[in-house]
């Protein structure tokens, strides 16, 4: 029987990795800002989830690459749940490249990001794994946006 006791226990936030995302993420949005503020965009906008991902591909001149990481974040999703419904091996296949060229995408927005601060490749890989370090060390260190402010 669904009672209001496992309901409350059941929410994200009231278990371990609820607060553990809720953690990761507050630390990625107050490093965002910060970057943000470095590279002539308004801070605010890193709290918003999505929105926040588009401008980390304009900052990094990677505005177009955004619109195919959507389209293939999507489809592989579409993919992934219709090989639930079909029995054809093939769709969890292609869903799985779809997947795989959407990481692509995002380490290259990372890797771009990077470079347009002034760092390299090892600073890229802590810009895709260990996504909250890094950005807090790239918004409140002292390095500076390469690119010029980008004000339209």
């Amino acid at each position: 029987m669904l009672t209001l006791a496992n309901i409350y226990t059941s929410l994200p936030w009231n278990n371990f990795y609820g607060w553990g995302g809720f953690l990761w993420y507050l630390l990625l949005a107050l490093g965002l800002f910060q970057v943000f503020s470095k590279a002539g965009e308004q801070g605010w906008k890193a709290i918003i989830p999505i929105y926040n991902l588009y401008i980390c591909f304009k900052i990094s001149r990677r505005e177009s690459y955004f619109w195919l990481w959507g389209a293939c974040t999507i489809i592989a999703a579409l993919l992934s749940w219709m090989s639930g419904f079909w029995l054809f091996f093939w769709v969890q296949i292609v869903a799985w490249i779809f997947s795989i060229g959407s990481v692509f995408l995002l380490a290259d927005m990372w890797f771009n990001l990077s470079v347009a601060f002034g760092h390299g490749f090892p600073f890229a890989l802590g810009l895709t794994f260990l996504n909250p370090i890094f950005i807090m060390i790239l918004g409140y260190g002292g390095d500076q946006y390469r690119y010029g402010f980008r004000r339209y």
